[in-house]
């Protein structure tokens, strides 16, 4: 039976994948988070007893410890999913951005050279490259040139990440995504933000440029995510690849948001620079490469539709 282990798999994006592949695939899975404020075991409530599906406390800012090790027993992939991702959070305090993107990921590195694993699957992000200027799509081995701690953080993971591929073998499929939404994301984040505002009568601030330039990014569904993982686990070649989404500007998600709940939108154009210096207007991945053997099975209306209604039937997630 193969089993894949996967850090982070108490938070949003994490719980997601979990959920695919319980349902597509035969699989143990085996989860391991410390439980950080994003995290928590409610994202998987309904797979807490299933026989396919193990939880194991550990903190990756720490070594796996060969106790550990030998519990988990043997694992024929990993999906490293934990880190640290918020922006502002990052600006505020550094330290544990470091301190789980980078020590983390060499913690899970050496793990996974002790486990021998068959596929090491790094997740990260868009935002290593820094802003993309319009019309610039960043391809897999453009310069990384991150603007904050966070995307800095993500940036020394990738790079250990593929450090480990070229100096010890391990095989390693780095792959980088966009803005991910969908049910039992934390309030955190721009999606649920906007509920929460459209659904109170607030005003939803949208960054722009000095000159009025919308911000704008991919929007992908964390399901569509967990299904480009699995393909690239099972079809893929050892490598990189962006997996990346339909461009948006955020005020038109917003919108399209309000639209959705049958509410009103309130917004207000702030300037990105001035609000949230750290911050990029706007990123963007060119993710032909995987586009030429993999396509998302929901398509964003859709996605982005369902989403929105599951969650105002589950408003507890809404709360900060």
């Amino acid at each position: 039976m193969t089993t894949v282990l996967l850090t982070g798999g108490a938070g949003f994006i994490g719980s997601h994948m979990v959920e695919h592949l319980v349902v597509n695939t035969d699989w143990n899975i085996v989860v391991l988070d410390r439980l950080s404020y994003a995290g928590s075991l409610d994202r998987l409530a309904q797979y807490r007893a299933h026989p396919r599906v193990r939880f194991h406390f550990h903190d990756i800012r720490a070594a796996l410890p060969s106790q550990l090790l030998k519990r988990l027993g043997e694992i024929y992939f990993i999906i490293h999913a934990a880190a640290e991702t918020h922006v502002d959070n990052s600006l505020a305090d550094p330290l544990p951005f470091i301190e789980t993107n980078v020590l983390g990921t060499y913690n899970v590195l050496q793990a996974a050279r002790q486990l021998s694993v068959s596929r090491f699957v790094h997740i990260s992000t868009d935002e290593v490259f820094g802003p993309a200027p319009r019309g610039v799509y960043y391809a897999e081995e453009d310069s990384l040139s991150p603007s904050n701690p966070y995307s800095a953080s993500k940036a020394g993971s990738d790079c250990l990440a593929m450090a480990w591929a070229t100096g010890y073998g391990l095989p390693v499929v780095l792959t980088r995504t966009m803005n991910n939404f969908g049910e039992r994301q934390h309030p955190e984040k721009f999606v649920p933000l906007v509920m929460r505002a459209v659904l109170w009568g607030e005003t939803v601030r949208i960054h722009a440029s000095s000159e009025g330039a919308i911000g704008s990014r991919k929007w992908l569904h964390a399901r569509n995510h967990a299904d480009a993982v699995l393909h690239l686990l099972v079809r893929g070649a050892l490598g990189k690849y962006h997996i990346g989404g339909d461009e948006h500007s955020n005020l038109s998600i917003a919108q399209a948001i309000a639209d959705i709940m049958e509410k009103p939108l309130a917004c207000e154009l702030v300037d990105a620079c001035l609000n949230r210096p750290g911050h990029d207007l706007r990123y963007s991945l060119d993710d032909s490469k995987l586009r030429a053997t993999w396509t998302p099975p929901v398509p964003f209306a859709d996605s982005l539709r369902r989403c929105v209604q599951w969650t105002m039937a589950h408003k507890e997630w809404l709360e900060g």
